[in-house]
């Protein structure tokens, strides 16, 4: 356990030297959550504008819950496709630009958006897909308790590791979504065994940071009383380093994504990583 730890560490390390050779990466996720929050704002805006915004929330879930207008329900997957559609895009768009690093490139933020453009029709079509996957299971679970909500749960579970693998393959290989799926399935069958230690160090990492914001935090609300600009100065910083953190923690695990699908398809990594340490990250380990 000791062992694999430590090959996480050094992995992130690996990411983390390529996020600073393009640390325009971080644009991506910028965007995505940019634009996700625009779309939100002007579909909410009527409702805000006029006051009614806490009942109009109140009926749609309520009737969403009950299922009784198909047409709220044809609305919800909307929202879900549009989510997905636009996390995969820019998601493709960063994959894009690592892979021209990989390559030996220095990629622009151009070239990502670019690339996504080009691969349109694939991405509509696995949005559409994983859409459809994860609309079709939040209303099962939604109205499942007990045995059947768990085995939702578990089939969801089992959904997001067969696909992990997916976007890079259809930013490699401009696929379908069913070969994007069978390709992403491949990969984890010869390649990534039964350690994803990589991706548990990134975890890892990540609640670290969470947790150091979180006592940034509670120190403002402790400050508050005595100091209240210290207080907000310490919110201000908590806030602005959540941002920060989310970002970073989305590029990192896109770029390690990019750099296990490769060395899964190429059997070789770029010289800004350790081929032996991304083979440890795939190795099961049955020997022990």
């Amino acid at each position: 356990m000791g062992a694999r730890f430590s090959n996480s560490i050094r992995l992130v390390g690996a990411c983390w030297r390529v996020l600073m050779l393009d640390k325009e990466l971080l644009v991506f996720p910028l965007m995505s959550a940019l634009a996700l929050s625009s779309l939100s704002a002007i579909a909410v805006a009527p409702a805000v504008a006029d006051g009614s915004i806490m009942a109009r929330l109140e009926v749609f879930s309520r009737k969403v819950a009950e299922a009784d207008d198909p047409r709220l329900l044809i609305m919800l997957f909307l929202i879900y496709f549009v989510a997905y559609f636009v996390m995969i895009f820019f998601n493709a768009a960063l994959i894009a630009c690592v892979r021209i690093r990989f390559a030996g490139g220095d990629p622009t933020v151009m070239d990502g958006l670019r690339a996504a453009g080009e691969r349109l029709p694939q991405i509509f079509a696995w949005a559409l897909l994983t859409s459809t996957v994860g609309f079709v299971l939040s209303q099962i679970e939604n109205r499942s308790r007990g045995l059947m909500r768990f085995l939702v749960g578990l089939f969801g579970a089992g959904w997001a590791v067969a696909t992990y693998f997916a976007v890079p393959v259809l930013v490699s290989e401009r696929t379908g979504p069913i070969d994007a799926v069978r390709g992403s399935l491949l990969v984890i069958r010869h390649a990534w065994g039964e350690s994803m230690i990589s991706v548990v160090g990134l975890s890892v990492i990540n609640s670290i940071g969470a947790t150091a914001v979180a006592v940034i935090a509670i120190a403002g609300v402790f400050r508050f009383e005595s100091s209240p600009p210290s207080a907000i100065a310490l919110w201000i910083i908590a806030g602005a380093s959540m941002v920060l953190l989310a970002l970073v923690s989305s590029t990192l695990n896109t770029i390690l994504r990019a750099a296990l699908y490769a060395y899964a398809v190429d059997h070789n990594m770029p010289d800004d990583f350790d081929a032996d340490l991304i083979r440890n990250a795939f190795s099961a380990e049955r020997q022990s």
